[in-house]
């Protein structure tokens, strides 16, 4: 079982303690009327319950050895808080309530003779309450509090476990008063309504303490500038600037005489229809994906973006490039959004080759699945290019899975024996595999980074996490190579040599047939190339560690919070949703070593905006391939990364998961260099939303 099923059944089991515990209690309470007053079986089914409680509360203490083998992070706050919590109650429970139920049953005496046992009705109910109380108040602290909680969390967490037993008391010793009497009646004590008076107090001190945690730890800060509304994790002291650099005075330096590549991209409400004759309702640049821009490098990227008719705002994340911070495009944090009848030009050097994509950064969550993206691919003038050169972008338009601009079959020539690229996009949310198929390929690049040494595969997949890239590279045989997507089972990019019947086959097919689907099964058993044993390590590159001036935790989890003011299952990072995630704080020249934890059941593609990470570690294991610089970091559920970030690139950049429903629901930070501030606000009177 892996750490993420073992998160998994621990919740299963917290859930079910709580639950267990919350009916024990009431029903202990019915068992401990009087005999004429209780349910049939009260007392069968009160010991019933409190065994079953009792064994899912033990059962999680089982767990956490398992999951401190998976790391610390899974299983702190469980040891630290929950443990002690729960564990001291539940023995009381047991101790109290077990021989106690047991007489009642056997002799119906109310009345325990052995040691150590509860001597009353009274303490018997009470003990079961505080374990019940004790079991909700953990659940809570997994799906309200989270991880990192501060004293005044726990403090609040006691004071909810013995306000309730406190309350219950006070509602048992009410129930045990005499009821009046009236002439000529017999005076009657009143019913004791043990179960309802303790429940009732349990989940009214665990509604609103969850509530309060809830709503104190989550307000919305729509309107409050970016720079307010985060925190930090102890701010190094060392860079002090008396006059702040904004955002937008972080240009970067464009030379005089480079070569400019001036590009038109207008956001648009349209319909477009797709080669199999689907109509799709899509917010687009022009086109589906959007026009390929290209570039050589050293020239200048100047890009104007208008908008038309995008009544959301729009504008231009160069995604994985590393931009100077004013051209990063992110809405409320370098930009104010771009509204219809406006527009903007970014502009920057292209200082690096490789593999990218644009797209908007202003509701991105709606805008990117709605079409509002594109590919940039920079070429060195000085490596000599593939005689085909692919760029396909994988994405669900609608429901409808896309290879490029095609739902169906796309056919493209190339000659045998020459060099071809294949240039893999996934711009969706979700990750996605690719086969392909027809001939032996090498993975060149990753993230718009050369891999050093790529070995030959054959019969493995690519894995993409949201956002990533990878590029397949292979000579050209004399039969077709096929690449297909777990995520656009109706399209396929098949690769011919021209004249072959194959490409008129597939030429002919294009605008009207589904391709074959892959073999039956493949995408299930097959397994993905595993980038960190791939390639060679570069020599003499594990001689020489950097210093690291800077250690920062993300962890990567799920709580209730507001959300824009809404209440949601939120995706937290350290146990809060943005704009109240606390920044990562930096100096322009420290090694921060950052390691993500991955508590949910879900993969997160997280992105740092404006730099690469390298890969330290997956799981405790260092890369044995070759060095691994990312840009989108798929962590999937249950696993622990260590990364190297180099601040190298001053400004307020944005960090987040690229399932840009998870960053809509809070998965988001910001990475701030110490001297930086942004004039820029979340929401506003710009209504910037950057997810």
């Amino acid at each position: 079982m892996n750490t993420s099923q073992l998160l998994a059944v621990d919740l299963v089991l917290s859930i079910l303690a709580a639950g267990a515990w919350v009916a024990a209690a009431w029903m202990t309470g019915a068992a401990t009327t009087d005999r004429k007053q209780a349910p049939p079986h009260a007392t069968d089914l009160a010991l019933l319950l409190l065994g079953v409680a009792a064994a899912a509360t033990v059962a999680r203490y089982a767990l956490l050895p398992a999951l401190v083998a998976g790391s610390w992070w899974f299983a702190s706050e469980r040891i630290t808080i929950s443990l002690p919590l729960t564990a001291i109650p539940a023995a009381w429970a047991a101790m109290a309530g077990v021989p106690y139920l047991l007489r009642k049953r056997n002799t119906g005496s109310t009345t325990s003779r052995r040691p150590g046992c509860s001597r009353s009705r009274e303490g018997v109910v009470l003990a079961v309450v505080a374990a019940a109380a004790a079991s909700v108040a953990s659940l809570a602290l997994s799906l309200v509090v989270g991880p990192f909680p501060a004293p005044w969390t726990v403090i609040v967490l006691l004071f909810m476990v013995g306000g309730t037993v406190v309350l219950a008391r006070l509602a048992l010793r009410e129930a045990g008063r005499p009821g009046r009497s009236f002439p000529g009646t017999v005076r009657r004590a009143r019913k004791r309504p043990t179960a309802a008076a303790a429940v009732a107090a349990l989940m009214a001190c665990t509604a609103l303490g969850s509530g309060a945690f809830a709503w104190l730890g989550s307000r919305s800060a729509d309107g409050a500038a970016i720079v307010a509304a985060v925190g930090h994790h102890g701010t190094p002291d060392r860079y002090v600037e008396a006059k702040p650099t904004q955002v937008t005075d972080l240009l970067g330096t464009v030379p005089a005489d480079a070569v400019v590549r001036h590009y038109e991209l207008t956001a648009r409400v349209e319909q477009v229809t797709l080669p199999s004759g689907q109509k799709v309702e899509a917010w687009t640049f022009g086109s589906v994906p959007g026009p390929s821009l290209e570039a050589q490098l050293g020239e200048v990227m100047e890009v104007e973006l208008k908008n038309r008719d995008i009544a959301a705002g729009v504008t231009l994340h160069w995604h994985g490039y590393d931009v100077p911070n004013a051209m990063d495009g992110v809405a409320g944090a370098t930009q104010d959004a771009v509204m219809p009848g406006h527009s903007t030009t970014y502009r920057f050097q292209a200082k690096q080759v490789g593999t990218y994509w644009y797209h908007t950064h202003q509701d991105s969550a709606e805008g990117v699945r709605k079409g509002l993206y594109g590919t940039f691919v920079v070429h060195n003038p000085a490596t000599p290019r593939a005689g085909t050169d692919l760029v396909v972008a994988a994405h669900d338009l609608g429901g409808l899975g896309l290879l490029g601009s095609s739902d169906r079959i796309s056919a493209h020539p190339a000659t045998p024996g020459f060099a071809v690229r294949v240039r893999l996009v996934n711009t969706d949310s979700l990750p996605q595999r690719y086969w392909v198929d027809g001939a032996p390929f090498r993975v060149v690049a990753v993230d718009g980074t050369e891999v050093n040494q790529p070995g030959e595969v054959t019969g493995k997949l690519l894995r993409l996490g949201a956002g990533g890239r990878m590029d397949v590279a292979f000579t050209m045989p004399a039969s077709p190579v096929t690449v297909r997507s777990d995520s656009a089972a109706g399209a396929a990019v098949i690769i011919a040599p021209p004249g072959s019947a194959a490409l008129a086959e597939a030429s002919a097919a294009a605008l009207s047939a589904a391709p074959d689907k892959a073999p039956t099964g493949i995408f299930a058993t097959v397994p993905a190339l595993d980038l960190l044993a791939y390639g060679k390590p570069v020599a003499g590159s594990g001689s020489a560690q950097p210093t690291i001036t800077r250690e920062e935790v993300m962890v990567l989890d799920r709580q209730f919070r507001f959300v824009d003011g809404i209440p949601r299952f939120a995706f937290t990072v350290n146990g809060a949703a943005y704009p109240l995630v606390p920044s990562i704080d930096v100096s322009l020249g420290d090694t921060v070593k950052v390691t993500v934890v991955n508590r949910t059941a879900e993969p997160h593609p997280m992105h740092p905006h404006g730099h690469h990470v390298q890969v330290l570690s997956r799981n405790g294991v260092a890369p044995t391939g070759s060095p691994l610089l990312l840009d989108t970091v798929d962590v999937q559920p249950g696993e622990v990364w260590e990364l190297l970030l180099h601040a190298d690139n001053p400004g307020i950049w944005m960090d987040h998961c690229h399932n840009l429903d998870h960053a809509a629901e809070g998965m988001m930070m910001l990475l701030k260099y110490q001297g930086v501030s942004s004039p820029f606000m979340h929401g506003g009177h710009a209504h910037n939303r950057p997810e």
